[in-house]
């Protein structure tokens, strides 16, 4: 029984070592992926340019949003709490996380963790990087769920990015990447394309002139390696001023399905930094 009980704890702690450089593998991947893409960035135009030609929303926006920045961002970090749930009919669950943005080329890596249970958790890794989209998803940093390239990732993660850049919205002003189209007096469509690659979605502006919607096709893991085209719907609000710009510290993420939006991700935002 010795014996026994004595190969049980070997084992016990064999796995927790395993999953503690596992963890310090996965962070080093995360944290290296994003020093590589602030590295290849370069910088924004030079200035703030509201032209003529971009929809009158969008000049309503990006002229209050950015009223007390003298320079666009070149790149951006921010940490954020929340929940988030991993089926749209699971329960909410804690997330932590922290994504680093560039503005030029457009791209982001983000790195969210989600408890499970005291001690169990998944980690996930989305990234768009030079338009080519990837999601890594471990358990315990270990096992891997998922590891999903491909045309179809690049196009969803490009639709996030796109929705995301009101975290740093000067980027919407860079005409190489982003292009404008009007809707009516209070929504516009915006097509970001890097590489060739190109995802489109609209946005919604409030009696503020801020954003509080946006909305795209993307598309969407139905499990057994299979993406269904679907609607997506994120939400803004609690806009701060923050690095000379008015930005959200909360966002919620949906997914219309048979007609109903249902929410996956509830983001609060701890923290954002620009250009350090």
């Amino acid at each position: 029984m010795w014996v026994q009980l004595w190969a049980v704890v070997t084992c016990v702690g064999v796995l927790g070592t395993v999953v503690s450089v596992n963890n310090l593998r996965f962070a080093a991947l995360v944290h290296e992926e994003a020093a590589a893409l602030v590295s290849a960035a370069s910088a924004p135009p030079a200035g703030i340019a509201i032209r003529d030609e971009l929809p009158a929303p969008v000049r309503r926006y990006i002229a209050k949003a950015t009223a007390a920045r003298k320079q666009p961002v070149r790149w951006a970090r921010l940490r954020h709490g929340g929940t988030f749930r991993t089926s749209l009919d699971g329960n909410w669950l804690p997330i932590r996380g922290e994504q680093s943005f560039t503005a030029s080329p457009p791209g982001f890596v983000w790195w969210g963790r989600v408890r499970l249970a005291p001690g169990v958790w998944v980690d996930a890794r989305d990234r768009s990087a030079a338009g080519a989209g990837g999601m890594l998803v471990k358990a315990e940093s270990t096992i891997t769920l998922a590891d999903s390239r491909g045309l179809e990732m690049d196009q969803s993660a490009l639709a996030r990015l796109l929705g995301e850049l009101m975290w740093f919205p000067t980027a919407f002003l860079d005409e190489r990447y982003v292009r404008w189209t009007a809707v009516d007096d209070r929504r516009a469509t915006a097509t970001l394309t890097v590489n060739d690659r190109a995802a489109s979605g609209e946005l919604a502006f409030g009696p503020d002139d801020l954003p509080v919607g946006f909305s795209a096709a993307r598309y969407r893991d139905i499990g057994g390696g299979t993406s269904v085209l679907t609607p997506f719907v994120g939400t803004s609000s609690d806009f701060r001023l923050t690095g000379g710009m008015m930005v959200p510290y909360r966002m919620v993420a949906s997914w219309q399905v048979d007609g109903a939006v249902i929410d996956y991700a509830r983001f609060e935002v701890d923290a954002i930094d620009f250009d350090q």
